[in-house]
């Protein structure tokens, strides 16, 4: 995408932070002195088990979503800084028709404020996505069941609304690069990302975690999605690039080498949108404990959280030998 297009895009820009439970548009943001407060760039939406708000953003008129979530870990403060970054990036530079951005900052905001990885209550929420092969034997970091936690069912609830066109996960690493992991039906559908040649991609080839966000996606929604794992070493993956890597291919092909408006962009900046940005009317869903009453067996929606079901182990059971492999013949007994 060329220079000229991203900034025609930018007629289109969104100044797109909603409470989840109001949907009114805002006047245009016209800044009156040097002084005023600058525009927020978070929303705080329903809280988590730890009674803290889901910070979530929204920027674009499309509809095609791109779903970008901070760090399932709480303890990830490095996904939180570029997300930060890319989410100023985005109001400043709003993306073009047909897509529209939804950022969620962290769904762990109690990990957060303790620094640790789990919420609350003690779970990983990583592992506490309904999955084919949730443990059948749960413990404090799976949850008691799949979906067990309000942070959990926050994202199933956005997951189902939107029906994202693909789905971005970013967290910390522990590579010199950044690398980004891509599902087969990314590929499939879209191709290689669109990112510069110093950033390494590959697939999941299979090692998705049981009762992780990307297994999900991949295995029962069917849909793409990204992991990108921030870098310990120089190279830092920049907001550009992930906006790049959001939208990149679903609306035309980019040049990996092609700068991107906006792309100095630093966390620093504030980014206040300009006078021409407007509210969307959309906004997030809403989201409230499901009361036990209502909860039936996950029947492909998402919205509809299981009981307990016979899951799959996430081990694979050994096979029976077959008589003539000799691998497993039995060998005679030593001579005495």
């Amino acid at each position: 995408m060329s220079l000229t297009f991203w900034k025609g895009c930018a007629a289109f820009l969104l100044a797109g932070m909603f409470p989840f439970h109001q949907i009114a548009a805002q006047p245009p943001a016209v800044p009156s002195s040097a002084s005023s407060a600058p525009t927020p760039l978070w929303a705080n939406a329903d809280q988590s088990s730890g009674k803290r708000p889901i910070e979530v953003a929204r920027f674009g008129q499309g509809s095609r979503y791109v779903l970008i979530v901070g760090s399932i870990a709480g303890n990830d403060p490095d996904s939180l800084t570029l997300i930060d970054a890319t989410c100023r990036l985005s109001q400043q530079f709003a993306p073009p028709e047909p897509i529209s951005l939804l950022f969620i900052r962290t769904p762990n905001p109690d990990g957060l404020a303790e620094h640790v990885h789990t919420n609350s209550r003690g779970v990983d929420l990583n592992r506490n996505f309904p999955s084919r092969n949730f443990t059948l034997s749960p413990n404090r970091l799976t949850g008691p069941q799949p979906a067990s936690e309000l942070e959990t069912q926050y994202l199933l609830r956005v997951l189902d609304e939107f029906k994202p066109a693909r789905v971005l996960h970013i967290q910390s690493g522990l590579r010199e690069q950044p690398l980004v992991l891509l599902n087969d039906i990314w590929v499939k559908t879209s191709g290689e990302a669109v990112l510069p040649p110093d950033v390494p991609q590959s697939r999941y080839h299979y090692t998705l975690k049981a009762g992780s966000l990307e297994e999900f996606v991949d295995a029962e929604l069917k849909l793409p999605v990204a992991t990108v794992s921030l870098a310990k070493g120089a190279r830092q993956i920049q907001p550009a690039e992930i906006l790049r890597l959001a939208v990149g291919q679903l609306i035309q092909p980019a040049k990996p080498d092609e700068p991107l408006a906006g792309a100095s962009v630093s966390a620093g900046n504030s980014g206040n949108p300009p006078e021409s940005a407007v509210a969307s009317k959309s906004t997030f869903p809403s989201t409230s404990p499901i009361p036990p009453e209502e909860k039936k067996p996950l029947r492909g929606e998402v919205q509809l959280l299981p009981t307990p079901p016979v899951f799959a182990p996430t081990s694979t059971p050994r096979r029976s030998p077959r008589p003539d492999d000799h691998r497993f013949q039995t060998l005679p007994s030593p001579r005495k």
